[in-house]
């Protein structure tokens, strides 16, 4: 395989790093209202609700269509390029829709599903190319500070767009601000798109360099392979953290009448939270850690939903969800990782895009449980603060029981004062040096 002789590795890593802010603005000032812009043309909660789900789902299945040979015979750039642009001109329809103010649930879900459609399929090359052009030893230093790009960027496009509504509600002119914000994404998935066409590295595959598998093969190959344990406990974990997850935002804006502003701040906090984490992170982590510190995310994942049974007070939920936001970093890194560990780099983009079909299968599936759960429990308060406590249960169960995590071979490790610290990335920069001053006293005693 060759390189495209104009580009540089430091062009590529750093266009990469651009195209994390740009997307992931998106994410903050497009994508996390998608459901609020529904709601603003009079589409119903329900349906509002299920618009941010169904479109996700149409996408998955979609996205196994797009490792066949009508597709792969592009190369790993040129896919990225095909799919980002489908995306890009999706967003005409939604100005359009906001423009005209057209109050129809079917065209928006329809225009969302190829939105999300486009936006997974590009993932699986998006992570093989990034596998040719990223040396193994320094994915961790490379993802993390990519991921602080895109994290900051997400905080940055959610206050932006939540203060423009908030200001707007007061007009009446919603609707308006949605379409100018829909063009400001218009504007960022342009510039994404001229990032990976001028500084992306590209690398035509050459025959053999890329194997399809099989849905079908694919599952058989689960049973007793590293790589089906965690494709097992990530489905289990997507599932039971879906149990809850779509039901915290409809609690805090019905149930505990935050305003608009309380809501965005709360939200916001999370991803400041993934943004100090994946620093640290970034300093600290080592190859060798990566089985540790998902343990140690998933624990912390576990427990989060507990948390918001305790109070519901403003500044409380704004600690919690900060301390969610860095269990999330480190479990997104430490998944990141493993699935180049796990995968053969010659069946990366057909493994990954049957992991995303059955992570958001989970998702869904959890959600329609979580939705089940709610209607028989009795009351409206204590029906969400019994399924927050359900899913911390059904969260811990999975994890111990997950047979992906060697809970034998690793817990010893974790709870051993001389590794703890080395393992939990926030002391571990401070520690070292004291511990070392211990060992070195007791040599010389």
């Amino acid at each position: 395989m060759s390189k495209t002789p104009d580009v540089t590795l430091k062009q590529h890593t750093r266009a990469s790093f651009r195209d994390a802010a740009y997307t992931n603005l998106n994410i903050g000032m497009v994508e996390s209202y998608f459901c609020a812009f529904m709601l603003a043309l009079g589409i119903s909660e329900v349906i509002s609700g299920l618009g941010t789900v169904i479109p996700q789902f149409l996408g998955v299945i979609f996205q196994l269509f797009s490792i066949r040979a009508f597709f792969t015979r592009y190369t790993l750039k040129g896919r990225i390029l095909l799919f980002l642009t489908v995306q890009t001109l999706t967003m005409v329809p939604l100005i359009l829709i906001g423009w005209f103010e057209v109050n129809s649930a079917v065209l928006v879900i329809s225009c969302l599903g190829l939105y999300w459609a486009s936006l997974l399929s590009l993932n699986p090359p998006w992570n093989k190319l990034i596998g040719h052009t990223v040396p193994p030893k320094f994915r961790i230093r490379f993802f993390s500070i990519r991921s602080q790009f895109g994290q900051a960027s997400v905080f940055v496009g959610l206050l932006t767009s939540g203060l423009l509504l908030h200001w707007a509600k007061g007009f009446g002119k919603e609707l308006s601000v949605y379409v100018g914000i829909l063009v400001v994404g218009l504007v960022l998935k342009c510039l994404s798109l001229y990032e990976v066409k001028r500084n992306h590295i590209d690398y035509p595959l050459s025959p053999g360099s890329e194997n399809r598998i099989r849905l079908r093969d694919f599952v058989r190959r689960l049973r007793g392979t590293d790589q089906g344990k965690l494709v097992t406990f990530m489905f289990l974990f997507y599932t039971s953290v879906h149990f809850a997850a779509p039901f915290f935002n409809p609690f805090m804006l019905g149930t505990l009448k935050f305003n608009y502003l309380e809501y965005m701040v709360i939200v916001a906090t999370s991803y400041f939270g993934r943004i100090l984490m994946f620093k640290l992170l970034q300093r600290t982590a080592k190859p060798r850690h990566v089985d540790r510190i998902l343990i140690l995310a998933s624990i912390g994942i576990a427990t989060s939903p507990l948390l918001w049974t305790f109070s519901q007070k403003f500044w409380w939920l704004m600690g919690v969800e900060i301390l969610s936001g860095c269990y999330w970093a480190g479990f997104e890194l430490a998944t990141i990782l493993l699935y180049y560990q796990k995968i053969d780099h010659v069946e990366r983009t057909s493994v990954i895009t049957y992991i995303t079909f059955f992570n958001t299968t989970g998702m869904v599936a959890g959600s329609l449980l979580g939705a089940g759960f709610m209607k028989l429990v009795p009351g409206h308060w204590s029906a969400y603060i019994t399924l927050f406590a359900a899913s911390t249960l059904c969260r811990t169960i999975v994890i111990v029981f997950a047979p992906h995590i060697p809970f034998r071979g690793q817990i010893p490790r974790i709870i051993s004062f001389n590794r703890v610290f080395s393992v939990r990335p926030p002391f571990g920069a401070f520690s070292r040096p004291f511990i070392g001053k211990i060992r070195k006293k007791k040599k010389e005693d």
